[in-house]
């Protein structure tokens, strides 16, 4: 029986590119992911979404191949390919046979360096887009959150609206924008091009391969990012909307990733899981299902290079609106004062935390994917295995403080009441 090998590579390549590569035997399959510094906090409210609508349609035509011919190629080698955009980085990615992985690299640097952005493919896109954000009109958590955000952020900060910009500044985006915004960013400057390779492939034939499609990157200056400091007070925004239930949004300054406050970063990590992580969370189980209060209750905190949000919501029958709000207070006084989240709930937390993690890298690409998300983050790949690692060296004392910290009376709540 043959024993699979595993081995992982970091490298700054001549071109400047950062070249990640892990070897995987397992499967004759190999995930290719780009990571690139572009994204919403580079944006100006002007062109708020472009990030987005170039992600959008930079596969759909280069000055080789229309987007039929893209399509068809990739699927004729047994490939998926697809591209996305956030608030802080975007990616294209690709899975494919390791028996195919020089031709469809050879598609990919196409894509990357050639991307006509044919104009009713811009066209039909933001109609796409359009109707996305459109539809979230119909959906009271999406509803919730726009509000939320507005408030929280202030209407200057990247983070204040969604990734997919505004209608507005979506119906203001011209093809030549995307062509100058693509000349901004698909370049090398300051480790912004991150190329991670994971999968059935060694790594001098992944290397060399890269290295053949994508020796002649240019070299750009990205531009700076575009943000505003975070200085919250308490805000209660009472909206009347077409829901016939009721919603409850509460959302307390958290940090960003950084080096400086991982710590209390990790901490809050565990606390989200503890309250939310669904059914097994324990506003589930103390608002639903111990009182009946609510028919969804979750929390959520995401990893942000600027100031992000911890947030813990409940939909429910508005006249029980006052109930839930002086239920949320209690569950979080009690989680500063030590009455709930005890060394059980830290050791309960803990597994459950590093499963679900373990769980998400099954596959080669969701490898390659953790290991660029980290590297352009900031905190190198390496941290992909240091993550668990520190996450288990966390103690009581430590959720407590961080707990303690975000928690007080600044923050934005946001409620919304059935028209």
């Amino acid at each position: 029986m043959m024993t699979n090998l595993f081995s992982q590579n970091k490298e700054i390549l001549d071109n400047g590119i950062t070249f990640i590569h892990k070897y995987d035997s397992e499967q004759p399959i190999v995930g290719v992911i780009i990571f690139l510094k572009m994204g919403a906090i580079y944006e100006p409210r002007n062109l708020s979404g472009i990030s987005s609508l170039l992600q959008a349609v930079i596969t759909k035509g280069t000055k080789n191949r229309t987007a039929k011919q893209i399509a068809e190629e990739i699927e004729s080698l047994g490939g998926t390919l697809s591209a996305d955009s956030d608030y802080d980085y975007s990616t294209i990615s690709l899975v494919v046979s390791n028996k195919y992985f020089e031709k469809s690299m050879e598609i990919l640097s196409d894509i990357f360096f050639n991307p006509t952005f044919p104009k009713n493919e811009v066209e039909k896109e933001k109609l796409n887009i359009i109707a996305g954000i459109l539809s979230r009109k119909d959906n009271i958590f999406d509803t919730a959150l726009d509000e939320f955000l507005y408030n929280f952020y202030g209407k200057k900060h990247p983070y204040s609206r969604i990734p997919e910009g505004t209608i507005k500044t979506l119906k203001r985006i011209k093809r030549e924008d995307l062509l100058n915004w693509w000349e901004k960013f698909y370049g090398v400057d300051r480790k912004n091009i991150v190329i991670v390779i994971s999968g059935d492939i060694d790594y001098k034939t992944a290397k060399d391969i890269v290295m053949k499609y994508f020796s002649n990157i240019k070299k750009i200056k990205l531009p700076e990012i575009k943000t505003s400091e975070v200085n919250l007070k308490f805000k209660h925004i009472k909206k009347k909307k077409h829901f016939k239930q009721g919603y409850i949004m509460c959302g307390y300054k958290a940090p960003s990733l950084s080096v400086d406050n991982i710590k209390d970063f990790l901490s809050l990590k565990l606390l989200n899981l503890y309250l939310g992580g669904g059914m097994s969370g324990k506003l589930f189980e103390i608002l639903r299902e111990k009182q009946s209060l609510g028919y969804e209750t979750n929390s959520f905190f995401p990893t942000r290079l600027l100031d992000s949000h911890f947030v813990v919501y409940i939909g429910l029958d508005y006249d029980r609106v006052d109930i839930a709000k002086k239920e949320l207070n209690r569950i979080i006084s009690e989680i500063k004062e030590g009455k709930l989240f005890g060394e059980n709930d830290l050791k309960e937390v803990k597994m459950k935390f590093k499963g679900r993690y373990l769980l998400d890298h099954q596959t080669n690409l969701r490898q390659a994917w953790y290991l660029g998300f980290w590297e352009i983050m900031g905190l190198g790949c390496e941290y992909d295995e240091k993550y668990v690692e520190e996450i288990e060296k966390l103690e009581l004392e430590d959720v407590r403080e961080a707990a303690n910290k975000i928690f007080n009376e600044n923050y934005v709540m946001v409620e919304i009441k059935p028209h």
